[in-house]
């Protein structure tokens, strides 16, 4: 199973190669990372409006489950959330993941870190032409949706924009 999850990022890393805004594409194997797990990273370019370089990852979580492959796309946004802003960000992201679509932000647990999650489960008795199509539009709607809400995620954490004011811009229940 290991070697079949190799082979279909092994695919996934040719697809982002032709990418330009995708500066590097590697694939590091779990023994290289001592990890349980093979990981596809990209360094993105010019990502969003503000037009940053974000890491995203793509991988296979390590489950024991051998009837559901659960691909994972992890995009680490910012790594400098400034202290006075912690507290706004986390009331934002909350709300927000409320109305995406797929996926969701997080908060890392010292709080200097907004990430983006998306995970898809697909049955493994798929082939891997349709695993592998899968997958693309997987990762391609984690970097679409993750990059609708950057920009706006970073004002409010940067207090250029109060909570009150990215809430009233979702829709209201």
């Amino acid at each position: 199973m290991d070697e079949r999850k190799r082979e279909l990022l092994k695919q996934l890393e040719t697809f982002f190669n032709e990418d330009e805004d995708i500066a590097e594409v590697s694939l590091f194997t779990k023994e290289e990372l001592e990890t349980q797990m093979d990981v596809l990273r990209l360094l993105i370019i010019d990502y969003g409006p503000d037009l940053m370089d974000v890491l995203a990852e793509c991988s296979f979580l390590p489950l024991q489950d051998t009837e559901v492959l659960y691909f994972s796309t992890v995009l680490t946004i910012r790594m400098d959330i400034p202290k006075e802003g912690l507290s706004s960000l986390s009331g934002a992201v909350s709300r927000l993941n409320f109305f995406l679509p797929y996926g969701s932000f997080s908060v890392s647990g010292d709080g200097t870190m907004l990430v983006y999650k998306a995970t898809a489960a697909f049955p493994s008795e798929w082939d891997d032409d349709k695993l592998y199509k899968l997958m693309e539009i997987s990762a391609d709607s984690a970097l679409f949706v993750a990059e609708s809400y950057t920009e706006v995620l970073s004002q409010v954490a940067d207090g250029k924009m109060p909570l009150s004011d990215f809430i009233s811009t979702l829709p209201q229940v």
